[in-house]
Formats: structure tokens, sequence, C-alpha cells
């Protein structure tokens, strides 16, 4: 669904996720992280999966529970004034 994804990081370890995309329908979403790599779930399906963006993204997601999701596609107007989704955050162990 997409390759790569972006993060604003604000005060107090806070971390929003933007993605390139918009999200399909899903009762949940989940943001499945370890120290190498995150991957997007929508419900029980996989949606995308990218390399890890270092050590401060990782240490940030794994102190919270849920992270917020910007949809922001390729063809948007401008970029959304509001969180669009919430997601879920999984800590896995790197195999």
């Amino acid at each position: 669904m997409f390759q790569k994804c972006d993060f604003l990081l604000g005060e107090g370890d806070s971390i929003v996720v933007v993605i390139p995309a918009r999200l399909p329908h899903a009762e949940t979403y989940t943001l499945s992280v370890s120290d190498r790599d995150i991957r997007f779930r929508a419900g029980y399906d996989d949606i995308a999966e990218m390399p890890i963006q270092g050590a401060e993204i990782f240490r940030r997601l794994m102190n919270y529970t849920q992270v917020g999701v910007v949809e922001y596609p390729p063809n948007a107007e401008s970029f959304p004034k509001t969180i669009t989704n919430v997601a879920y955050i999984e800590l896995r162990r790197a195999a």
C-alpha cells in the first residue's frame, strides 16, 4: 500500500505517524514495531512494512499503547489539520 512513512515529533516524547495514503476501512489499526522494522495492519491484514527510521522513533513508539495517524495521500490539496486515525502499538522482538 505504501513503502515509507514520516513522523511528527513533539515535546515530551510525543509522536504522530504520517502515511502517504488512505487506510483501508477496518475496525482497528495496528503498528507492529521492532528495533528493525515497522508493520502496519488494518484489522488482521498486513498493509505495509518498512525499516524503522532510527532509535529515537523506536524509543518514542515503545512508550505508548496507541499512536495518532495522519493520512496524507500524494493527491491531497493540503496537509490535514487533525489526526485522521489511531493505531494500537504492538512491540515485537526482532528475529
